[in-house]
This record gives C-alpha cells, sequence and structure tokens, in this order.
C-alpha cells in the first residue's frame, strides 16, 4: 500500500496503458456473473487475448469480423455498419458513445478490440511485403510452486512446473501463423512419451481475402456454423451472455486454435468461400487424436478432456483414439433474411462403448460413425430479431433452438428462447445453450429483458425453466425439472459503479434420505441462493473495488457461505499493480463461491473458493518498451480449517500454499 500511495502520488499524471492491455477488467464482470463451466470460459478468454493482440480496424471492419466478437449482439452490430455508413470513417473511439445500443461495461470492451485506422486495404500478399511488414510476438510463461504435491514425490513422472512458449507472426488480418507449446505440472518433459520435449503442441495457420477464399486454416483450428446444434468448438457462454448478446447470432466462423486445451479443436484445413455476393460455403476436413478411457476389449469407455498425462495410467491413455470429421455449411444472406445448412461426418476409429448399465449413460454415443445435419435460419428487422437451427442425427431424432429478440426501444429488449433437444439425439461436436450442458436430454424456455433506465445504469434480468424427461446424474428416475432465476443492477455515478445480484437456481435429485428402498426414489429440490453487492471506482489509473458474495444451498442440510473481496489496482504507462484480498467461510462445497481472479496473459482464473481461508495476489506488469513486457504475480491461500490441501496425488501436506508466476512477452 504505501508503494501504491508513492506511485500514485508521483505519477498519477502519467497516462494509462494502451486499451488493448485493459480489456479483462470489462471482461471481469461478464466472467464474474456468468458462473458457467470454466472450459467454456476459457476458450472465450482465450478467444478475446487473441482479438485484442490483433485489433479490428472499425472503419474497415466487415460485419463478420464485428459478428466475431462474442459480446456484441446482432443489433449492435448492424447499428455500428449503420453508423459508419451514415457517418463516415471514425475519428475517435469516442464516438462509440453515439451508438445508443452499446451499453457502457460493452462500449469500453469494444474500445479494447479496435483501432481507429484510415480505411484501407491490406498490402498485396507477396513475400517481400509479409516480412518487411509482418509483426512477430513470443510469449513465454512459467508457474512455480513454493510446495510439493503428494504426486511431486511420488507419482508422477515429470516436475512440478508448469511452463509454456507460444509464437504467434500476423501480416495485418491477412495471414496469421504460430505454434503453441505447453506442459502441465507433473507432466514429463524431454522423457517417456514427451520425448520431443513439450506434452502439447499447437501448430495454426490462417490466411483470409485470398482471391475468392475468405479463410484457409491449416493446422489446428476452431469452427463452429449455426447456432452450435452439429458444430460449435467452445464459442459462447452462459445465460446471462445469450442476455446481453440478445438472443445470440447464427454464425460462421473459423480460426486458429492457439490455445493449450487439448480438447475442442480439429486438426487438418478448413475453408470459407464466397460462392457468389450473398452466398458462402464453409467446408472442413479433420483427423485427431484423442485421450480416451478404454475397456478391457479395447473400445471407447470415455473420451477424455482434461490433457493430463502425469501418471503412468494417464500417459496410457495418451491419444490412443483417431477422431476423423468431414464438414460443410452454406450460409446465403440477403436484405434481412439468412439462412443456412449444415452437414458433419464424424468416424472413431475404436468402437464408442460406453458404460449403459446407469440408466442415466443408456443413451450416450456409441458407435464408429456419426452424422448430423441442420438448417440455421435468422430474420432481422428493427425491432425484431429472429434466429434459430434445427438438427437431425444419423438415427432421425431432432435437436432444435429458436431465439427471438424484441427491441421495443434502445432502452428496453427482450429475449426470448425455446430448446428442444431430444433424449436420444446424438452429437459429438455440438456446444450450445442448455442448462444441463449436453445437447440431449432437454426442453426448456428462456425469457430475458435488458432495460436501461438512465445513461449508465443497466438493469437485466431472466427466468430459465428446463425439463429432462430421462435420468441425469444424480436422478435416477424418469424426468426431472430446473428452474433459475436472475436478476441484476448496474449503476455508474462518475469514477463510480454500484452493482448487485441476485440469483436463485432450484433443480430436482435423488432424495437423501437412505431408508428409502424403493427402486424409484422420490425426487426432492435443492435450492441454491447467490448474492452480491459491488462498488467500483475506477479513472482509468487507479481503481479499487469492494465485493460481498454470499451463498445459500438447501438439500438434505443447509450450507451457508460468505466472501469478501478488495482489490486496488495502478495503471501507469509502463508498469502496471494489481493487488487483491478474499477472506471466505463456507459450511462446505455445497455453498462454495466463486471470484475470478487477474493474471498474466492468457492465464485465466476463476476457481471456487469454500471452507475457511484467506486468498491474496500482488500482479505486476512492467513495459520497458512498447515491444518488451514482463508479468509476475505472487499467489497465496491459507486455510484455517484444515492441515492438509487437496487428496490423493494432488494433496498437499501444508495449510498454505503460494504459487508464483512468470511471463514474458516480446513483440518484434
Amino acid at each position: 500500500m504505501v508503494l501504491l500511495s508513492l506511485l500514485w502520488g508521483g505519477l498519477s499524471l502519467i497516462s494509462a496503458d494502451d486499451d488493448t492491455e485493459q480489456w479483462e477488467k470489462w471482461y471481469e464482470a461478464i466472467a464474474d456473473e456468468e458462473e458457467s463451466e470454466p472450459e467454456a470460459l476459457n476458450d472465450v478468454y482465450e478467444l478475446l487475448n487473441d482479438l485484442a493482440s490483433h485489433p479490428i480496424n472499425i472503419n474497415s471492419a466487415t460485419r463478420e469480423e464485428l459478428e466475431a466478437l462474442p459480446f456484441l449482439s446482432s443489433r449492435q452490430v448492424m447499428d455500428i455498419m449503420e453508423y459508419l455508413d451514415r457517418y463516415g470513417q471514425m475519428r475517435s473511439k469516442n464516438e462509440l458513445n453515439a451508438i445508443e445500443s452499446l451499453d457502457f461495461h460493452r462500449r469500453k470492451l469494444l474500445a479494447c478490440f479496435i483501432s481507429i485506422g484510415e480505411k484501407a486495404v491490406d498490402k498485396k500478399l507477396h513475400l517481400d511485403n509479409v516480412l518487411k511488414y509482418g509483426k512477430s510476438e513470443l510469449t513465454a510463461y512459467a508457474s512455480i510452486p513454493t510446495f510439493k504435491r503428494k504426486g511431486d514425490i511420488n507419482g508422477y513422472l515429470g516436475y512440478p512446473y508448469k511452463h509454456w512458449l507460444r509464437y504467434d507472426f500476423h501480416y495485418g488480418k491477412r495471414l496469421r501463423v504460430g505454434l503453441v507449446a505447453s506442459q502441465d505440472a507433473g507432466e514429463p518433459f524431454m522423457a517417456n512419451r514427451n520425448n520431443l520435449g513439450y506434452d502439447y503442441y499447437s501448430p495454426y495457420l490462417v490466411l483470409n481475402d485470398i482471391g475468392p477464399f475468405e479463410t484457409i486454416a491449416l493446422g489446428h483450428y476452431k469452427v463452429s456454423i449455426g447456432m452450435g446444434l452439429v458444430v460449435n468448438m467452445g464459442f459462447g457462454l452462459g445465460k446471462m451472455s445469450m442476455l446481453q448478446s440478445l438472443g445470440g447470432k447464427s454464425s460462421s466462423i473459423i480460426c486458429a486454435h492457439s490455445s493449450r486445451s487439448e480438447a475442442s479443436y480439429m486438426r487438418g484445413a478448413a475453408t470459407t468461400v464466397r460462392l457468389a455476393p450473398k452466398l458462402r460455403l464453409t467446408a472442413f476436413a479433420s483427423c485427431r487424436k484423442a485421450d480416451a478411457t478404454l475397456n478391457d476389449n479395447g473400445t471407447v469407455a470415455t473420451v477424455l478432456t482434461s490433457g493430463y498425462h502425469r501418471t503412468i495410467s494417464e500417459m496410457e491413455k495418451k491419444r490412443n483414439t483417431t477422431i476423423t470429421d468431414f464438414g460443410m455449411g452454406t450460409t446465403f444472406d440477403r436484405n434481412d433474411f439468412h439462412l443456412g445448412a449444415t452437414a458433419l461426418f464424424t468416424h472413431f476409429d475404436r468402437l464408442l462403448q460406453p458404460n449403459t448399465a446407469t440408466l442415466y449413460r443408456r443413451f450416450y454415443p456409441q458407435g464408429h460413425d456419426f452424422i448430423n445435419v441442420s438448417l440455421d435460419y435468422g430474420y432481422r428487422r428493427y425491432p425484431i430479431y429472429a434466429s434459430g437451427e434445427t438438427a437431425v442425427d444419423g438415427k432421425g431424432y431432432i435437436a432444435t433452438l429458436n431465439a427471438l429478440t424484441l427491441n421495443l426501444s434502445s432502452r428496453f429488449n427482450i429475449v426470448l428462447l425455446h430448446r428442444f433437444y431430444s433424449m436420444k439425439y446424438t452429437s459429438i461436436h455440438s456446444y450450445a445453450f442448455s442448462e444441463g450442458g449436453k445437447v440431449q436430454n432437454e426442453s426448456g424456455f428462456y425469457a430475458g429483458v435488458e432495460w436501461k433506465p438512465r445513461y449508465g445504469s443497466l438493469v437485466t434480468a431472466y427466468f430459465d425453466y428446463a425439463y429432462f424427461p430421462w435420468p441425469r446424474y444424480q436422478v435416477s428416475q424418469a424426468s426431472s425439472k430446473s428452474m433459475d432465476g436472475f436478476l441484476s443492477s448496474m449503476v455508474r455515478l462518475g469514477n463510480w459503479t454500484f452493482l448487485s445480484r441476485y440469483r436463485l437456481r432450484r433443480h430436482q435429485k435423488n432424495t437423501f434420505d437412505q431408508t428409502v428402498t424403493t427402486t424409484l426414489k422420490p425426487l426432492v429440490w435443492q435450492t441454491d441462493q447467490r448474492a452480491r453487492l459491488g462498488a467500483v471506482w475506477d479513472n482509468g489509473v487507479f481503481r479499487t473495488s469492494t465485493q460481498v458474495d454470499a451463498a445459500m444451498s438447501q438439500y438434505d442440510d443447509v450450507s451457508r457461505g460468505l466472501m469478501f473481496s478488495e482489490s486496488v489496482g495502478l495503471t501507469l504507462k509502463r508498469i502496471s499493480l494489481n493487488a487483491s484480498f478474499k477472506y471466505y467461510l463456507t459450511d462446505d462445497y455445497d455453498s462454495r463461491l466463486y471470484s475470478y481472479e487477474a493474471g498474466p496473459l492468457y492465464s485465466f482464473s476463476m476457481p471456487a473458493y469454500y471452507g475457511h481461508g484467506i486468498r491474496y495476489a500482488f500482479n505486476i506488469k512492467w513495459k520497458p518498451s512498447d515491444n518488451l513486457t514482463f508479468y509476475a504475480k505472487a499467489g497465496v491461500t491459507d486455510y484455517f480449517d484444515r492441515d492438509v490441501i487437496g487428496s490423493d496425488l494432488q494433496q498437499i501436506p501444508a495449510s498454505s500454499a503460494c504459487t508464483i508466476e512468470l511471463q514474458t512477452r516480446w513483440r518484434f
């Protein structure tokens, strides 16, 4: 605090860092409200990191480029394009204030992903131009624990350090090529089956605007078409983001897989070609290895996505199954109408044969081959935007997702969404809006509203009802239900932002009464309530945040939790500092609380806090020059209610754990 005071007093007049370096603090509000699956949030985090590193020239941006930003709605994209058509090129990011459909947070977030420049065509893709004007970025990261896990002493094949390298070269928006090399803690390096060094490599090459080809991707890439009922490699968030994007968007996206995730990507080639002014074709082919748990007869019991290869048993499962994919999608856009079609064929070299003796696994994917086709459609004309997708698998089972957005005014929007996913519908690469986490065994209705009562204020609310006709995990009888309600408000007064939110979730589970011996046990409701109050003061240089979170879960017993969080940050031209502190007290895991924690680039962190303890962390970012950046973070977790942390090979024989993270980024 003394250091922060001295820096604040002596350097407060120094300008803050570039917008593209500050997007995380605006993304934090979205991530914290979502409470979605960490993997899904991490995928979006990685995508936004890449987009921030390669900002879009707003004056030459296409509708497709703006729609690739997951936090913008279709109406907001149209409003931006209309503004450029009506008033010409933007001269300053402040002109975003004139677009009424952008609220404060989304306007600030958008400013981090755009640049203001003259509308111009990129230089021709000649080797001389590429070598002369291309830009490179090399990032190195290491995570160093100051403790030893049980597996580090006896069990893990490698050392306890996590590290990775990332090289990325880009030439405007025409060419991007790079390589990611990653190593998790405990995995062998230059040893065992990793005799080529790192445990995981992700090479990629993407070309844009090459004659009729809008995009050509080679190596590791991600693809998303439609609304995700057939293929979606992790693009999209949960219920709050569905409201923020006002119903979601039908899309056709191909981009590099430049993250360290060893799942949700394809390996091969993909392209999008413009066949006519309004007609585009996307085609892709992939053949990649995947981790799997095998049955005694060599068939696949479970496809794994963790990417861990730390022990002998995990190493035996490494890339033992081959997945081959062929897919194609067409999109036709004319005036206010959109129509698309998608087809996907997936083949496993080993037979998928999960254990179906347990009822909730009865309709898990089984077999070698899987076929899915779909139609996606949309209509947009103010004040209505409608979109949807209907898919069918190779056995004729259906999944459909449809959304309607009503823009009643620039201050009030309504989103209505309905989905029906047959309990027998099977798709290997689907990822779409759902309560149960899969595009299967669910139907439901979602209604959300977004209201801006005055400039600088925002009220959002949604209600979601879901019905599951077939048993699920922890639901042994035929059908169950869930309900989810959410209400939040944000008010901005000068440099102050005040926020509040409340969430009530109820879902049915098996009875906790062990005396019940009947085959069909009665279902009982589990009720989870979470609330948050927070205040943020931010003048662009100094930032402080105070937050209180509370949780209560009722099932067989009542579980309560409370967390107090405080953070302060200072952002200057060459240096940024951030310190955070959390105190939490919960009865057990059921009343756990989540909180986003800032870290180095490409390092997403939103852990769950439970038990009794404190968490404190300190971050520093130093830019000695425009091309070189150093990051450092130290984070400590202290528990007051236990003598050991974790279990099995992850167990730490202490009540405190400290991790140091170091990162260097060099642009040249």
